[in-house]
This record gives C-alpha cells, structure tokens and sequence, in this order.
C-alpha cells in the first residue's frame, strides 16, 4: 500500500475530479449539494491499496449536508488503458458530508501504477 506523504499540498487528479463530476450528474438526489461540497474540496491523503484506491479529503462544512441514511453514493465506471476491466468509483458521506473517493478495480492490479497519470474514459450508465 502506497501512501501520499501527510502534509503535502495535493489536487485532485483528472480522473478523481471527472468520476467526482459524474457522480453528481448522475445523482440527481444529491448532486447538487454534493457538487457544493466538492468545489473547496482539499486532498488530505491517498493510499493505492493495489485492488484501486482511497483518496480522503475534507469539505467545508459551511456548506449544507448531504440528506441521506446512506454511507455511500455514485457508481461510475471508467475504462482504464492498459487494464483489462473497467474500475468503478464511489464517494463515502460521514455525517452528511462526502469524505473519500474510492476507486476499485476488478482483475487489474494498482501496484507501481502512477495514478495521476491514468488515461480513462467514463462509461455511460
């Protein structure tokens, strides 16, 4: 498991930030509340756990919460290049509000893969 340094001043990555944006197209519950949160969304780590990723990050919390029972939300796909299945992604909500970014992927491995430098297509639904 590869874990960014604490303290260090990251973006989100051009897949994070467009699996993040379809989420709240997709969602039409949520989205927009979720889309608020996400604009002054800062990284505060990232693991590659080698199945995928966890991205965690922190939201303002001066804007409104998320209104749902559900510790999940989303479910986009994206087709990788160079892996063999398509990974999926979903954001965590703690307390009403997104919290972490998961990308998981299905036979492909994540080990020595520079994330942020994946290039992808996200599928339709």
């Amino acid at each position: 498991m590869i874990t960014s340094p604490a303290g260090a001043q990251e973006k989100f990555t051009a897949l994070e930030r467009a699996v993040m944006k379809e989420i709240c197209v997709r969602d039409l519950a949520h989205g927009a509340v979720l889309e608020a949160q996400l604009v002054g969304a800062t990284v505060v780590s990232r693991k590659n756990t080698g199945a995928g990723f966890y991205t965690d990050f922190s939201v303002s919390r001066a804007v409104a919460p998320i209104t749902t029972s559900e510790k999940m939300i989303g479910e986009v796909w994206a087709e990788i290049k160079g892996f063999m299945d398509p990974m999926t992604f979903l954001i965590f909500i703690e307390d009403g509000y997104a919290c972490c970014l998961e990308g998981a992927a299905v036979r492909d491995s994540t080990v020595d893969v520079d994330l942020g430098a994946l290039k992808f297509e996200i599928l339709p639904i």
